[in-house]
């Protein structure tokens, strides 16, 4: 929403829907082109409050990107990232609400000063173990309140040192989670050494039975 009054996007008493924002004539028009239009309006989109599984998805990010609008109409994009959990999802008033930390960067405070003018964002999570993703739309404003930012600093078995300058609340309006196509499988030096310890221990067995009858042999041949 512009504050300066220019025009507003949000619709008071009302919810926008994931096709509403995503698909306007031009839009709509390639869709019918294609044949695809009907399909790809009611195709697993949803309303303000996540699913289950979107959720899962979300509070196990390591990193996403967020897209802002800044004051000529051009979409900026951004990186967040940070340890498994920095993003909280909770539920008000019947609508999904996220939270992350805003970490101190290069200065140049473009998402932070957009979201000043404008509160319309979207973000986009991957998965790359699952190869899953999904898109939020959403409202967004930042704040320095110490309690949420204390909120966001503790990660349950973990605890976040690094600066936090101010937090991010976003408000869900819609979100989508469509299909994997062209997501490269990707894990963490985590996740391969969990696989990769399993290895271990099947080696480690291996040898240790292999020493055994090694010493079995042994003893029977000074039999």
């Amino acid at each position: 929403m512009r504050r300066c009054g220019v025009w507003c996007c949000r619709r008071e008493g009302t919810e926008l829907s994931y096709a509403e924002i995503a698909f306007d004539g031009f839009v709509k028009a390639r869709q019918e082109a294609r044949g695809v239009g009907n399909r790809v309006a009611t195709s697993g989109a949803s309303g303000s409050e996540l699913d289950p599984r979107d959720m899962k998805l979300i509070r196990q990010a390591r990193m996403f990107m967020m897209s802002t609008v800044t004051g000529t109409g051009w979409p900026y994009v951004q990186h967040k990232g940070g340890p498994a959990g920095f993003v909280k999802v909770r539920t008000v008033g019947g609508r999904s609400q996220l939270m992350f930390p805003d970490f101190a960067g290069n200065r140049q405070f473009v998402t932070a000063g957009n979201l000043d003018r404008d509160d319309r964002v979207c973000l986009f999570f991957v998965d790359f173990t699952t190869r899953s993703r999904v898109k939020v739309f959403g409202y967004a404003h930042t704040t320095e309140d110490p309690e949420i930012i204390e909120q966001l600093r503790d990660l349950k078995d973990a605890r976040i040192t690094s600066v936090i300058e101010r937090a991010v609340v976003v408000d869900v309006v819609a979100s989508d989670a469509n299909c994997s196509k062209q997501i490269t499988p990707r894990w963490t030096r985590e996740e391969v050494e969990e696989r990769i310890d399993l290895y271990r221990k099947d080696i480690a067995e291996r040898d240790a039975r292999i020493a055994e009858l090694e010493a079995q042999l042994a003893e029977a041949g000074r039999g």
